[in-house]
Formats: C-alpha cells, structure tokens, sequence
C-alpha cells in the first residue's frame, strides 16, 4: 500500500531566495525503502537536483534507482521564509497536500538526503544543525523545544502553522470531502475502492488487504484517492502478487 514522501532541494536563486523544488513519491516512501534509494543513487547535488525536479514518482528502486513514474508532471517550485523555522512549516504544508508520510531534503553540506516524519516539529529537530539549516538566517525558538514525551515533534491539537505559502492543488476542496467523509461515518475507503475497481480480477483478495491495512495502520494515507491513485494501489498489488 501507498507510503508517500515528499522529494525535495532547497536552493538560492538570484535574488537570494530559498526556493524548495520538490517532487511527489507514491509507494514506499519510509527510509528503509526511498531513503535508501536517494541515498544509494541520487546523492550527488546534480542527481539530487534531478530527482527534485522529476515531479511524480510512483517507485523508486532502492537496488538500481530505476524510476517508475505512471504520470507525468512538472515539479512545485515556490519560494521558502528565511527563517528556518518557518520555512519547516511550509515544507510541511507542501508535504501535508501531498498526503506524504515523510520528507527527504537534500543536505548540501553533507551530500546526503535527510529524512523526517512529516511534522514541523519533527522536521525542525531533524534538519536544525545541517547544512539544510545552515540555508536560512535561523534564530532560537523556544516553541520549537524537543518535547520529552513527544521528542520527534508529531503534530498534535496545538501544532499551529504558518498560513500556506504553496500552491492552490485541484483537489483542496475534495480533500476536505474526504475528511468530512470519514469523521461522518459515511461509507469508508474500502466502500470507495469496491465502487471504482469493481471489475478487476481477484478484487476481493485485494479489499481484504486494504481491509487489514486500514484496520492497522488507519485510513489517512487514502485520503484524497482519487480514481488514478486506486488503479496505481491495485495494479501495484497484483505485481507484487505475482512477484511473490
């Protein structure tokens, strides 16, 4: 099933601005998976600009970072605060339309990839002391303290964010459906994949494993589905069906 990231570069532009280039990765995106991949392939600046900038993923091939792109699109450019703190919560915001569970910045003094849980906080904690860090004019923020019961910073009730500093996506309005959807206790996502795959082959044994991974793991990482992102979920099920 569907773990998403965020692939991003952070680079000054002539004016002196911190622009975030970033692209979408759909299936597997934890950093046992992509990270090793960006790490293992993509860590030299001019291959970790060109991932940045592929703009849709579907799989990234850790073993020979083969890239398996079902669409095509341009990646997100906009402009970050200077602040660094600040500019965390815009990449979150990007990486939160997304859906992504993770984001991967590249480190310009290190030439390795970062990774963090997609969480302000969390991302603050991670990349603060890096040369992603080292991008921005920072300054100590005592909101940001690593919390002892929470140390990587998951956004709770009270994460407050920054108004968006990122594009206007197509489907913002049926993302906030969704959620209304689900918090209304109207037919789940399972419901959902049944109506628009109902005439694929061995669908049962497919919604019995979205069923499961729903029951464990919960239903946010579909939110958002739409009919192109169940077609991709299914057809990548039935490969990894005949695989095994």
């Amino acid at each position: 099933m569907a773990t998403r990231a965020l692939i991003g570069t952070i680079e000054t532009d002539a004016a002196g601005n911190q622009v975030l280039t970033s692209t979408y990765n759909h299936y597997d995106g934890y950093p046992e998976s992509l990270g090793v991949a960006l790490n293992r392939h993509y860590d030299e600046p001019q291959s970790a600009k060109q991932i940045s900038n592929q703009g849709y993923i579907s799989f990234l091939d850790p073993v020979s970072g083969a890239i398996d792109a079902k669409h095509k699109e341009s990646a997100d450019k906009f402009v970050l605060p200077d602040n660094f703190e600040e500019a965390m919560q815009v990449v979150h915001n990007e990486a939160d339309e997304m859906g992504a569970d993770y984001v991967y910045l590249y480190d310009v003094d290190g030439n390795d990839w970062l990774d963090s849980p997609n969480a302000t906080k969390a991302m603050i904690n991670k990349f603060r002391m890096s040369g992603i860090d080292n991008q921005f004019n920072s300054y100590e923020d005592d909101s940001y303290e690593d919390d002892p019961d929470n140390p990587l910073g998951i956004p709770g009730d009270n994460d407050l964010g920054l108004e968006e500093n990122s594009k206007s996506v197509n489907n913002e309005d049926y993302n906030k459906k969704w959620r209304q959807f689900l918090n209304e206790g109207e037919p789940d996502v399972v419901g959902i994949a049944k109506s628009i795959l109902k005439d694929k082959e061995d669908l049962d044994v497919y919604i019995d494993s979205l069923r499961n991974d729903v029951r464990l793991n919960g239903s946010e990482d579909y939110i958002g589905y739409d009919s192109d992102d169940w077609e991709e979920d299914y057809d990548y099920w039935i490969q990894d069906k005949m695989d095994s």
